[in-house]
């Protein structure tokens, strides 16, 4: 019996053809996607979250210089700091060991700002190292009762609404420290103990409008600009932290000086804490040394 041969037509392109054209299209698809994907960097969150991981690295020299930083504070302190506490003088701000010539724009970005001389004008235009640079100011402050100062305040953009990672409304206020069945006195929330404090009936809540920071910082600034971050976010640090990191952003951030908020001893209650944030300074410090380990330049703020 004779085996059927399969039938070709003449004009059948040969195998080797077909290869060819193949391995052509595919680099013609690659071509196009690469093409795609920096024209449109901001088409799919999760993909440009872990695009920008990869492509937004620490540089090395920034690495080499964490150890040169102040040491970190080992011991929770017991008194009650403001700003650099008293590590100001011993700061080491990166400035003081970069060249800042080769950046192409200086950004200052203050989470929390509240009044103008709360740390813009009392400590970042008066005490940072600036190498006669001129910074973009951005104060970023939901509370009303700070706005109106901005508006006689020259080179300083006001954004007046809480930093936060989507945009959406959130509940801020005060809430009373009750100490034996008696107000000791009321004291101030942010975002993460909002979302209760509605509820129970003892605070004062208000309403403002919040922005998806991680968003705004991608889109504002570049690699090649120095950038310097003040947070003091009662308490949404953590998350903001996680964000920036995830998102691919928190390398944007040259210098950050953040307050990490942690359950304190209160001299009122003798020695008692106020579990205000369920985050302990051991906490604090963990994610201060982890930050520093990944190469981000991060003073405490307190």
């Amino acid at each position: 019996m004779n085996s059927r041969k399969p039938v070709f037509s003449k004009y059948a392109p040969p195998l080797k053809l077909i290869i060819y054209g193949m391995l052509l299209a595919f680099l013609l698809l690659t071509c196009l996607a690469v093409i795609w994907n920096k024209s449109y960097p901001n088409l799919s969150t999760a993909a440009l979250g872990r695009q920008q991981v990869e492509e937004c690295r620490v540089l090395e020299y920034r690495r080499k210089l964490i150890p040169r930083l102040e040491p970190l504070i080992l011991e929770e302190p017991l008194e009650i700091w403001e700003g650099l506490g008293n590590q100001e003088k011993n700061v080491k701000y990166l400035p003081s060991m970069i060249d800042l010539s080769t950046n192409a724009r200086f950004i200052y970005i203050d989470l929390g700002a509240r009044d103008y001389d709360s740390s813009i004008g009392s400590w970042f235009l008066k005490q940072y190292p600036k190498q006669n640079k001129t910074f973009e100011i951005y104060a970023v402050e939901a509370d009303k009762a700070f706005h109106k100062q901005y508006e006689s305040r020259e080179g300083v953009t006001l954004l007046p609404y809480a930093a936060w990672v989507k945009n959406e409304t959130v509940v801020f206020g005060s809430k009373p420290i009750i100490v034996k069945d008696k107000v000791w006195r009321m004291r101030p929330f942010g975002r993460i103990e909002g979302q209760t404090a509605e509820a129970d009936g003892l605070s004062a809540v208000t309403r403002v409008p919040a922005f998806d920071f991680v968003d705004w910082l991608k889109r504002t600034v570049r690699e090649r600009d120095f950038v310097v971050v003040k947070m003091d976010v009662e308490g949404t640090e953590i998350r903001l932290v996680e964000e920036l990191v995830e998102r691919g952003a928190m390398c944007l951030i040259d210098e950050l000086f953040m307050e990490c908020h942690f359950d304190r001893y209160v001299k009122c209650c003798s020695g008692e804490r106020i579990n205000r944030f369920n985050y302990s300074y051991a906490q604090c410090y963990d994610l201060f040394s982890q930050l520093r380990n990944e190469g981000c330049a991060v003073h405490q703020w307190w």
